[in-house]
């Protein structure tokens, strides 16, 4: 059995960390015996006052080296470098005792240059213990030190520097030294005000340090200001003093078991913080400039007003720049404690605050814009059991991963969050309960760990409270609760006993197949009744396909599905349908059930791809983006000429969330509206498909020549795809083909019936060899020339084939082409094709 007994050492330190107040007896003995020979020196003169300065400067700085060695703190290189410093000091100290320390001539004393050599290493030590004890990225303690020098440099500059500079009885080695331990002295006191500002324990390491390095400093400033009042290079009594004091607090700060910790992180204080004494001393150096200005105005006329005023612009320039780090880090904070307020600390999920917020403003949308709103309430099934049996740490990783695989499963404006416990909420504007149900069902096959859940769904009344949609969705999850659980319950209905059966039956929601009547303007505008829920009514319609053909390969290579309304008693066309479908206000269901019919289709060949007409407006539906598969692979998204009121931006969005799922985009009819170049810009098709407008006798008109060959050129650039729909004539067709269109699809090469088509190839147009070389091109027209078609042509104008051709369609008979919408969905829009039946059908 291992054995926990600490040893001596061990103990030793522990009961240290305790208690950081702990020192070396014999370290500090020894500093106590060094502090009686201070009042000594100042009784005695000459050489022997300079023989005890050394004498207890290297004692304390022995003591120090010895207390680093017995502690061994993690980082001693700042207390080396501290040692150092304080060494090399005193060594110019006792080259100034041996030489007399003068300057002689020009040039400075050797004592003053070994001196000099101290501030970069006890600046560096200094710096150490602040970098350690801070953060890298705590601009703040850099600012406030940075505005503390500069105020007291303006201080030093104007009463000690500038009077310096300007003696004329000092000669200019004199001068420059001077200077030198000035600024050297302002540079180290910035450094301890940068460490002052870190926020840290008070230790006795810490306040022994600190007092030592600002004793020096000041008893330093005090010998200046003695040489420069009473012109000699003696130090008084209270000086050398002073300096003895600051070796013994330097060698004590070593000495202390709390000198560990000195250079240890504190986390328990953020570094940001603005603490009173900090305050109080930003607001003395933002005033300190001023008072100095003052002062210098009545001794001598504000002769060095250049210094105070770059010193006041500098303390000005550095506070405003402070100002705005606050405001950044205030913003910063606030962002980061709105995110933990609004969000469950556990599984990362929009927590009941947000839910709260987020159900008001959905019932607030939904009312303006009359559109439905759906609840879930979801909740884990036997949870607690599951948190017994494996622990907590089980049960909150099965929170986590649940909510990480629900909410991959759902889009925008789709919200879930943490209700409470194991009981979640799901948000859904837009979803009828059927379609919320739906998107249940999923999100119960993914759940993780092998757990399921029960849920039940609810659909908001604009005429009551949002609390009661909750609590009937809260009523119907109890109720599949007392169901046998593992099930979706929509409110109002009764569950089935036993156990689940599978995802959700739509058989239970009747949709009527009547025809559309026209819709009579003059009439009452239509509006929903109130008091139950509405069924559409949907018309049947019939899918047929229409061959898109590779003019570089000359063969089909897609087909596009379309829906076809007048075969079954509708005789209103296509586009009016869809129209009437809109103002009662499913069209964008009826386009979702077009191509829901669409990739239902059997026996599409392989590799041929399909498809299927959208209309922007349909596709901004939260039901039509819910209900498109999440694999669109081999489908592609016509969108119909018209955006309407759509946002292009928000467009974008939604066809870069079709990308994603696989799907191809293409344009269709461009060049028959008004905002092709911006759609073309912003969308970026994969394929563009000219209007039959430019494709009808383009080969003798050379206005709709130049038209195709720009978007052509477009294609190419882009890399897409360009097909002519419409191609009448296979003068035209040919014409196409030369200007470099690489599909075709019209009636001349196969018209559109049920079944996948094959063709055979017009006559005028060989498809079994490479395409002829003597197309005419657009370079052919002369500049000038009149060509008589062309303004007798009409678009309308239908063009009879040049030769006539029986297209082969292969389609399974026993398979009906014949839909009946369920009616939760949405399907395409308009086709731009003019669909003709079959004469033989």
């Amino acid at each position: 059995m291992q054995s926990f007994v600490l040893s001596d050492s061990q103990r030793e330190e522990n009961e240290q960390a305790e208690r950081p107040w702990v020192t070396s007896p014999v370290l500090f003995g020894v500093l106590a015996l060094l502090a009686l020979l201070v009042p000594v020196q100042a009784l005695v003169s000459g050489g022997a006052t300079g023989v005890l300065h050394v004498i207890v400067g290297a004692g304390a700085i022995a003591a120090g080296l010895a207390g680093v060695l017995k502690f061994a703190p993690t980082r001693r290189r700042g207390w080396y470098l501290l040692l150092a410093g304080a060494a090399i000091w005193l060594l110019g100290d006792l080259v100034a005792l041996i030489d007399g320390g003068t300057t002689t001539g020009s040039l400075p004393a050797l004592s003053d240059l070994i001196s000099l050599c101290a501030y970069p290493l006890l600046a560096g030590g200094t710096l150490d213990f602040s970098r350690a004890r801070g953060s890298n990225r705590d601009h703040g303690a850099v600012i406030d030190a940075l505005v503390l020098t500069t105020s007291l440099g303006v201080v030093i500059g104007v009463f000690l520097i500038a009077p310096l500079a300007e003696s004329s009885s000092l000669p200019l080695a004199t001068k420059t030294i001077g200077t030198a331990y000035l600024l050297g002295d302002l540079f180290l006191l910035g450094v301890l005000a940068r460490m002052y500002s870190v926020p840290s324990a008070r230790s006795l390491s810490y306040l022994s340090l600190a007092s030592g390095i600002a004793l020096m400093l000041v008893s330093d400033t005090g010998y200046q200001v003695s040489s420069l009042i009473f012109s000699t290079s003696r130090s008084s009594g209270l000086v050398e003093a002073g300096w003895l004091i600051g070796y013994l607090l330097i060698g004590a700060a070593a000495c202390a078991a709390s000198m560990r910790e000195l250079a240890d992180p504190e986390p328990a204080e953020p570094g940001n913080t603005l603490s009173r004494r900090r305050q109080a001393a930003l607001v003395l150096a933002l005033i300190l400039p001023g008072m100095v200005l003052l002062a210098d105005g009545f001794a001598s006329q504000a002769r060095h007003w250049p210094i105070i005023t770059a010193g006041m612009l500098l303390v000005c320039l550095l506070m405003l720049v402070r100002i705005l780090w606050l405001i950044s880090t205030v913003q910063d904070q606030s962002v980061r404690l709105e995110g933990l307020v609004r969000t469950d600390g556990l599984t990362g999920a929009p927590n009941r605050r947000t839910w709260d917020y987020e159900v008001a403003r959905a019932t607030d949308m939904a009312r303006e814009h009359g559109t439905s709103l759906c609840i879930a309430m979801i909740d884990l099934d036997k949870f607690k059991l599951f948190n017994d049996s494996k622990g907590h740490q089980a049960g909150d990783m099965l929170l986590r991963d649940s909510v990480a695989a629900w909410t991959a499963q759902l889009r925008p404006p789709a919200l879930l969050a943490r209700y409470g416990g194991e009981e979640f909420a799901l948000l859904a504007p837009g979803f009828t309960p059927l379609q919320l149900a739906t998107v249940l069902e999923r999100l119960r096959q993914v759940t993780p760990h092998g757990q399921t859940f029960s849920a039940g769904v609810a659909q908001w009344d604009p005429s009551t409270d949002p609390g009661r949609a909750v609590a009937a969705a809260d009523e119907a999850l109890y109720a599949a609760k007392r169901a046998g659980r593992d099930r979706v319950v929509i409110a109002g209905d009764e569950p089935p006993a036993g156990p689940p059966t599978g995802p959700i039956s739509f058989t239970s929601i009747t949709v009527k197949a009547d025809p559309i009547k026209p819709y009579d303007e003059s009439g009452p505008p239509v509006t929903s009744r109130r008091g139950r829920r509405r069924v559409h009514r949907m018309p049947s319609f019939e899918m047929v396909t229409q061959p898109i053909v590779d003019l570089r390969v000359q063969q089909v290579c897609a087909h596009e599905a379309l829906a076809r309304f007048d075969a079954l008693g509708t005789s209103l066309p296509t586009s009016e349908v869809f129209r009437q479908a809109y103002r009662e206000g499913f069209g964008d269901l009826l386009e979702l059930a077009a191509i829901q019919a669409a990739l239902d289709l059997p026996g599409r060949p392989p590799g041929h791809g399909l498809y299927v007409n959208a209309s922007a407006r349909a596709l901004m539906t939260a039901r039509m983006r819910t209900g498109l598969p999440d694999d669109l692979s081999g489908i592609t998204i016509e969108l119909s000429e018209d955006p309407g009121d759509v946002d292009m931006n928000d467009l974008v969005r939604v066809i870069n969330d079709l990308r994603d799922r696989g799907a191809g985009i293409a344009l269709d009819d461009v060049g028959a509206g008004a905002q092709e170049f911006a759609r073309l810009a912003m969308l970026q098709p994969d394929m563009v498909k000219i209007d039959r407008t430019l494709v009808v006798g383009c080969a003798v008109d050379p206005g709709r020549t130049a038209v195709v060959r720009g978007l052509v050129v477009y294609a190419e650039m882009m890399g897409s795809l360009i097909c002519a729909e419409g191609a009448e004539t296979a003068a035209d067709l040919d014409h196409l083909a030369a200007l470099g269109v690489t599909h075709a699809q019209g009636n001349l090469l196969a018209e559109p019936k049920k079944g996948w088509q094959t063709l055979k190839p017009p006559p005028a147009f060989d498809f079994t060899s490479d395409p002829p070389t003597s197309f005419a091109s657009a370079a052919s027209f002369a500049p000038g020339t009149t060509f008589e078609p062309a303004t007798a042509l009409d678009p309308s104008t239908t063009f009879e084939p040049e030769a006539t051709f029986e297209p082969e369609t292969t389609f399974e008979p026993e398979t009906t082409w014949t839909f009946r919408p369920p009616g939760y969905d949405d399907p395409d829009a308009t086709s731009p094709m003019v669909i003709r039946r079959d004469p033989e059908e």
